[in-house]
């Protein structure tokens, strides 16, 4: 009789899928195809593909194995690849933009998320000292660079064989080691040590009932109130990007106007040119509205820039990306791929 027992290295990937999923269900970690997750057996890793979402673990096919010593030995040589000659999987999804890290880091699991907490934390001038002081001089701290290769890079320059805690500065939260569960408690202990949310009572205009905005919809429910507010130290950073994924899909921050003539005049512009609309937009006192074929990767993005916003420290100074970073990643093919297929 055949031995219908699960392996070892079955069990290993289940309890690594299982833990995936936990991570792209929680969207204060992972919104729509942001972070990604991998597994080293021998020679081969298995890692998340770029574009797909970790919550849809098991209902659609999502990672890649691919060749872990030719990726190693890539890196190595300072070679900067798609990493498409070295998938060993027999699918036609592509290694995720941040496989080069997860191959560099020594440890069989590596699980990267967007972690509200962590970015809301990171984006200060004094971020480093800040987050060592809240979780101790062991984390890694690395300073913001483009995503994909350059990153890795710079990684690789930070970090040592023990480290497990790699904070990203204007980005997320990297975490290691050799035992699933370990990792995913500590990426959950992480994420809540720096989860506090400083701004849920800020003053807002009263409501404007009746306003029209051609071909977008006024966002009407309580959490998007934040958008009305009259603090000025919130309405300054409601059009900067202040990591990654904000700029792929929501643009360079959110479109912030006086007054609905002002935004009228900047659609009609934009329309002229034959250029896409923002998929959302803000206009003064009347708060926050969205394109009406906005896609539910964007809203996850919306919802992702409120937790952050609420969790940003108003009184400190922030580090927001310049517009030639912003530029970096919208030029970048890596993540034209990925905008393409969501």
């Amino acid at each position: 009789m055949a031995n219908t027992n699960p392996t070892d290295k079955e069990l290993d990937q289940k309890l690594f899928k299982e833990i995936s999923y936990k991570l792209g269900s929680n969207k204060n970690l992972v919104q729509a195809a942001g972070g990604n997750t991998s597994m080293k057996i021998g020679d081969s890793m298995i890692i998340k593909a770029s574009g797909t979402w970790l919550k849809d673990t098991f209902n659609k096919e999502i990672f890649v194995e691919v060749d872990l010593k030719s990726i190693k030995n890539k890196i190595h040589k300072n070679i900067e690849d798609n990493f498409a000659v070295d998938i060993i999987s027999k699918n036609s999804l592509r290694p995720s933009t941040e496989t080069s890290f997860h191959a560099l880091i020594n440890f069989k699991y590596v699980l990267h998320v967007h972690s509200t907490s962590t970015i809301a934390n990171a984006i200060y001038s004094d971020s480093e000292n800040l987050l060592k002081e809240k979780l101790g001089n062991e984390i890694v701290f690395v300073p913001y660079i483009r995503p994909g290769f350059p990153l890795t890079k710079l990684i690789r320059e930070k970090i040592n064989e023990k480290s497990k805690i790699i904070i990203l500065e204007n980005h997320g939260l990297i975490i290691a080691g050799d035992d699933i569960n370990e990792t995913y408690d500590l990426l959950i202990s992480t994420h809540n040590k720096l989860d506090v949310i400083l701004n849920s009572n800020f003053e807002i205009y009263e409501n404007k009932d009746g306003v029209n905005l051609a071909n977008y919809n006024k966002k009407t429910a309580e959490k998007y109130d934040i958008f009305k507010t009259s603090d000025d130290r919130l309405i300054e950073i409601f059009s900067k990007s202040f990591y990654p994924d904000h700029v792929i899909f929501l643009g360079p921050g959110v479109p912030f106007f006086e007054n609905i003539d002002y935004a009228t005049t900047f659609l009609s512009e934009l329309s002229f040119k034959k250029l896409s609309p923002p998929p959302f937009l803000i206009i003064k006192k009347l708060g926050l509205f969205q394109f009406e074929n906005c896609i539910e990767a964007a809203n996850e993005m919306l919802d992702c820039f409120i937790e952050v916003l609420i969790r940003i420290d108003l009184k400190k100074e922030k580090k927001h990306l310049s517009s030639q970073q912003e530029d970096e990643l919208l030029n970048w093919d890596a993540e034209i791929y990925r905008q393409k297929i969501n």
